[in-house]
């Protein structure tokens, strides 16, 4: 006999859980990878935490490890839902992954588990003498193949692969789920083409491991974190870590290696039986990790072992770590001493350039160098300017390479050379480096040459072989034979990893929490390991402040040892000891033919910036 009653109030009590919790423990079964079989559904309490959000929020992101059955939970409230949902409001389920084969995935255990539901979820078309027994297949689906399934209730599933048209032919999705999406090619692009086909009130769902800070993924969990405050993104986040999932989490250690004697200490949680399964305490290791203890078991350890230890997949994989998940040109570890060593809030700002920090105000008798990267004037890109102090020094009076201004926004060429003229003036006409490799400096390096501007570089092929020694006779710089400006297109690489060391090993120091996010997302990119910023990011301080060093170290310094010895040269011939005291006016005569290489020789109160002085506190 069928028990109706049962049956009817069984219906109510998974209906009334939002959190689809009870239906979830109660009808399903999943395959459980560490004891390689298929077990009941038993929901671990992050797990349950998921599904409490999936069924009240409207928004929900997760940041997960690897394994953590984020996915399949997501598919089994999924499947609830469908099964709950009545005819005259059939639900539209749109799952785009970053391949079709990830969307196609999640689309199989939906599949799977209404098929496992018991046939009176479905109501009398499904009728059948046994109540535990799964509905009529052939009954449940209208349509079904590996990217489209219609069930019999009129409710819809699609699944997709990424792209800007990858909610083309869907209307009104009542559930958006992004798979993967740090991994998305184009996220922003692609999640909000997607986004656009949702109905009112539709949910959306973001799940993915980390992959470095990437524009989509990385920017909804941050501004996730932020709720409460005006720049929240009307997302619950849920996090999770391995160390939640009980199935992991067994003989459980913590690591520190001691300060003072340098040995790994470790700790071992007791365990509740032989299996090695610990009490689940999650304020206890919260503060363990806070005390910097770091969590390790034989999963975990195994885990990384696959892994070949390999630092990018680990931080990726398991410790859910935006910092170090992607392949940075510049580790984590060298980004995180340059912030916290020398970077600095800014002194000054010009009040009519808000985009212009200034940290040192020009020190007399210092030389500067200017770096100019004029923007390719799309709708994202941004021009810089960056002045190294090349004779900066640090609080010990040790001799350091710094930036002491930085000037980061819109600007077309020939604002950029006023306002490069300007800065490069208050800084001993700071020796000007402007980018004009594909054209986009050059109405910049004109304008600059058209007001005159004293110390401007011209390009040198010799730095295509830029490692190679070479005599200099003189300085030149007004030369037309030469091209003003840096054309070396072929040295890039050199260029931008020669940066990146110099930021490694603290040679050149940070001060701009701008170069610092830029840093961030900077990356070698495809098979070729190209070294680029991320989809939808930028690298434009990153490149400016390269070109100047690499100028600095393979051009100038040559220059500048080379005019040194044309000066003693000179004073050789006018009979003059090299460390002598010419007369007046042979030291005049001297320094008009050969004028001090950019020194500043003013002081800060009588440079300007646009010629207005107004340079107010930060």
């Amino acid at each position: 006999m069928i028990d109706y009653d049962y049956l009817r109030k069984e219906y109510i009590t998974c209906l009334r859980d939002k959190s689809r919790v009870y239906m979830i423990t109660h009808y399903l079964k999943t395959y459980d990878t560490t004891v390689n079989q298929t077990v009941p559904f038993q929901l671990f309490p992050r797990q349950q935490d998921l599904c409490q959000a999936l069924g009240s929020a409207n928004n929900v992101v997760t940041s997960k490890p690897r394994q953590a059955g984020i996915t399949t939970t997501v598919a089994a409230f999924i499947s609830c839902e469908l099964a709950l949902s009545p005819r005259e409001s059939p639900k539209n389920i749109l799952i785009i992954g970053n391949t079709i084969d990830l969307s196609q995935n999640m689309l199989f255990k939906i599949r799977d588990f209404l098929e496992q539901l018991p046939w009176w979820f479905f109501g009398d078309d499904f009728y059948n003498d046994d109540i535990s027994a799964p509905a009529d297949m052939h009954k449940l689906y209208v349509k079904r193949n590996d990217k489209y399934v219609e069930l019999f209730n009129g409710c819809k599933i699609y699944a997709k692969s990424s792209g800007k048209d990858a909610s083309r032919g869907v209307s009104s999705v009542h559930w958006l789920i992004v798979d993967e999406a740090a991994f998305i090619a184009d996220g922003v692009d692609t999640f909000s083409s997607a986004l656009a086909a949702t109905s009112t009130g539709g949910h959306t769902v973001m799940i993915s491991t980390p992959n470095g800070k990437d524009q989509l993924y990385y920017e909804t969990c941050r501004r996730a974190e932020l709720k409460g405050t005006d720049d929240w993104n009307n997302f619950e986040l849920i996090k999770l870590k391995w160390i939640q999932d009980p199935r992991y989490n067994r003989f459980l250690e913590w690591t520190k290696k001691n300060p003072e004697t340098g040995e790994v200490e470790v700790v071992a949680e007791p365990t509740l039986d032989k299996l090695g399964n610990i009490k689940y305490d999650e304020e206890h290791w919260e503060k363990m990790e806070a005390d910097g203890w770091k969590p390790r078991s034989p999963w975990y350890i195994k885990m990384c072992r696959q892994f070949n230890n390999d630092s990018k997949k680990i931080a990726q994989e398991l410790d859910v770590s935006f910092l170090g998940s992607a392949a940075n040109v510049v580790e984590p570890e060298f980004i995180e001493m340059q912030l916290k060593t020398n970077v600095r809030e800014p002194l000054y700002k010009d009040k009519f350039v808000d985009d212009t920090w200034v940290w040192k105000a020009p020190i007399e008798g210092h030389r500067y160098l200017m770096s100019i990267d004029a923007s390719r004037g799309d709708a994202s890109d941004r021009s810089a300017i960056e002045i190294i102090d090349m004779d900066g020094v640090d609080e010990n009076g040790a001799p350091i390479l710094e930036q002491v201004l930085e000037f980061h926004g819109k600007r077309t060429g020939d604002e950029l050379a006023e306002l490069a003229f300007e800065y490069g003036k208050a800084y001993g006409w700071a020796f000007a480096v402007v980018d004009c490799i594909g054209g986009s400096g050059d109405a910049c390096v004109l304008g600059l040459r058209n007001m005159g501007y004293p110390n401007l570089y011209y390009d040198d092929p010799n730095l295509k072989r830029y490692t190679m020694e070479r005599e200099i006779s003189s300085v030149q710089t007004t030369d037309d034979g030469k091209v003003p400006g840096f054309h070396s297109g072929s040295v890039r690489f050199q260029m931008l990893t020669g940066f990146a060391n110099m930021v490694k090993t603290n040679e050149f120091k940070i001060r701009s929490k701008r170069v610092i996010g830029e840093l961030d997302t900077w990356i070698y990119k495809g098979e070729a390991q190209r070294i680029d910023h991320m989809s939808g990011c930028h690298d434009d301080t990153l490149t400016c402040l390269a070109m100047g060093l690499f100028v600095m170290k393979y051009s100038l310094n040559k220059l500048i040892e080379a005019k040194k010895r044309d000066v003693a040269f000179l004073k050789a011939l006018s009979g003059i000891p090299i460390n002598g005291t010419p007369s007046e006016d042979k030291q005049t005569d001297i320094k008009d033919k050969y004028p001090t290489m950019f020194y500043t020789n003013r002081s800060f109160e009588q440079s300007s910036f646009m010629g207005r002085g107004e340079l107010i506190p930060f």
